[in-house]
C-alpha cells in the first residue's frame, strides 16, 4: 500500500516537472494553433467526396456539404465517410501511431499524456476524444458535426439545432475552463485525466 502511494506521489511529481517552468501562454498558443491545424485538415478530408465525386461539374456551394443534397443512400455513405475519417484522425492516429499526438499537435510539438506524466493508453484516448471531445463537447470536431448531419438525414432535424447550440455552449465553457485551469485542462482532459505538454 505504501509503495502504491509513493509511486502515485512520484508520478505526480513527474507530471509537475514536465510542465514546471514551461510558459503556459506558449502552451496555450501552441494548443490553439494545433486545434486550428486539426480543424482545417479534418475539414479538407471531409470535403474530399464533394470535391472529387459528388459535385460533378457544378461549383461547390454551402449545400454541397448537406447530406440531404445527395439523397439518403449517398448522403449516408458521405456522412459515414467523414465520421470514420474523424475517428481515425482524432482517435486511431493518436492512440496507435503518434502516441498522444494528432498531426496538429505533432507540428506544434505538444502532446497528450496522463496527469501523472505516463503515456496515454487507448482507453485514455477513447475517453478523451470519443466520449469527451466528440460526444460531450462536440462544438468544433468534424466528427460531431457530421453525426448531427446524420441525425438530420434520418429525419430528426428538429433535434439538430438544439444539439448544435448545446455543443457550442459546452465547447465554449470548456475553452474558458481550460484558460483558467493551471494545467490548461479542458472538460475532455478532466474526463480522461490527461494533460497537454510540450513534446519533441
Amino acid at each position: 500500500m505504501k509503495k502504491a502511494k509513493q509511486k502515485a506521489k512520484n508520478s505526480r511529481k513527474t507530471a509537475k516537472t514536465q510542465i514546471k517552468g514551461y510558459d503556459t501562454v506558449k502552451l496555450r498558443a501552441r494548443r490553439f494553433l494545433a486545434m486550428l491545424i486539426d480543424w482545417y485538415l479534418t475539414n479538407i478530408i471531409a470535403s474530399i467526396p464533394v470535391t472529387f465525386y459528388l459535385r460533378g461539374d457544378d461549383y461547390i456551394r454551402k449545400t454541397s456539404f448537406e447530406l440531404e443534397t445527395y439523397g439518403f443512400q449517398t448522403g449516408l455513405i458521405f456522412g459515414l465517410f467523414v465520421v470514420t475519417a474523424g475517428i481515425i484522425y482524432y482517435f486511431i492516429i493518436p492512440s496507435f501511431v503518434l502516441k498522444g499526438q494528432t498531426l496538429g499537435k505533432k507540428l506544434c510539438k505538444i502532446g497528450v499524456v496522463k496527469e501523472n506524466g505516463d503515456p496515454v493508453t487507448v482507453k485514455d484516448m477513447f475517453i478523451r476524444e470519443i466520449i469527451g471531445a466528440t460526444i460531450l463537447e462536440g462544438g468544433i470536431v468534424v466528427t460531431s458535426t457530421y453525426i448531427r448531419k446524420l441525425i438530420q438525414l434520418f429525419g430528426y432535424a428538429s433535434y439538430v439545432t438544439p444539439l448544435q447550440y448545446i455543443a457550442y455552449g459546452i465547447t465554449l465553457l470548456s475553452i474558458i475552463y481550460a484558460y483558467f485551469h493551471p494545467l490548461s485542462q479542458s472538460f475532455h482532459d478532466k474526463l480522461a485525466k490527461t494533460i497537454v505538454i510540450k513534446k519533441d
